[in-house]
């Protein structure tokens, strides 16, 4: 029997936590042996709950976990006939992606789904980062982040940005397997934002479209010019939507940050924030990277 293929679904009760949540199943249903878990995380002074769950449960720490706990498996309950598979559930209390990323680690999560609401408008938010930004930067599995506004039943075409850092191509390994998955097709590309680096990436391009060519998949690549007054996040999402895409994978930057780009934000978080199709973040890993050539 293969290996179980596990994937951890953050549920708020909003509606793109839900849509997160469909999802999932389409991810769930391409593998010979999946297994879902629902996670709810109990956050201190969460108004949500408070007026979502009955006022005396609200104020009783025990009894708000124990009413979340059921109405988180009335959920699975209703969506196991879609996944064909019984769903767990979990709740916990503390953080969001803190409590996403320890149990994703506890449970050897292959995957994360999550809902994201799109880019949060005051300060605060902004300043903290949304849960989604802050769980693709925490989780070591991949994180696909949904918005809701294009729901695939099929990946069919997943967009591959290419930029001129080494890590970019730690990305053709799930990029093939997701492919594999669902005998999808490959697009690879790049926006020309620098015209003298151009020879260089179309050399890139070219690499990176043979060697997922020669294992097998359908791929094409195109260094694209860039929409005047758009940036690359922009360019590449027109890119995308034109091209009828079903999955974004971008490479989430490992490095430490500070304070200004939680503030001014990331290509990272603008993708997540603005991209109407799943996305897929992936966080570089340097042994990852060193052997992943060689491993298809």
């Amino acid at each position: 029997m293969a290996d179980t293929f596990k994937i951890l679904v953050p549920i708020g009760f909003s509606e793109q936590s839900l849509l997160a949540l469909d999802q999932a199943i389409v991810f769930a249903r391409a593998t010979d042996n999946s297994e879902l878990t629902l996670l709810t995380v109990i956050e201190e002074n969460n108004g949500f709950f408070k007026r979502m769950f009955s006022s005396k449960s609200a104020s009783n720490e025990e009894a708000l976990k124990k009413e979340v706990s059921t109405k988180l498996k009335e959920i699975a309950k209703e969506y196991e006939p879609k996944a064909s598979n019984p769903i767990k559930t979990m709740v916990a209390q503390g953080v969001v992606y803190e409590e996403v990323a320890r149990v994703s680690e506890l449970l050897e999560t292959n995957l994360v789904v999550m809902g994201t609401n799109g880019k949060p408008q005051n300060l605060r938010k902004r300043f903290i980062g949304s849960n989604a930004y802050r769980t693709a930067t925490l989780v070591q599995p991949p994180v696909v982040t949904v918005k809701g506004v294009r729901k695939p039943e099929q990946i069919d075409t997943i967009i591959f940005p290419l930029v001129l850092d080494r890590r970019s191509k730690e990305k053709v390994g799930p990029a093939l397997h997701y492919a594999r998955l669902f005998n999808s097709q490959i697009k690879i590309v790049s926006v020309n934002t620098e015209p003298d680096e151009a020879k260089v990436m179309r050399a890139h391009l070219k690499q990176v479209e043979k060697f997922i060519s020669d294992h097998g998949v359908t791929c094409t690549a195109e260094l694209i010019e860039p929409t005047e007054n758009k940036g690359v996040v922009r360019n590449t999402l027109k890119y995308a939507y034109d091209n009828d895409a079903d999955l974004i994978i971008i490479t989430e930057d490992d490095r430490k940050r500070d304070l200004t780009d939680y503030f001014l934000g990331t290509d990272v978080q603008a993708m997540l924030y603005h991209s109407e199709i799943p996305v897929m973040s992936i966080t570089p890993s340097e042994v990852k990277w060193e052997a992943m050539w060689d491993s298809f």
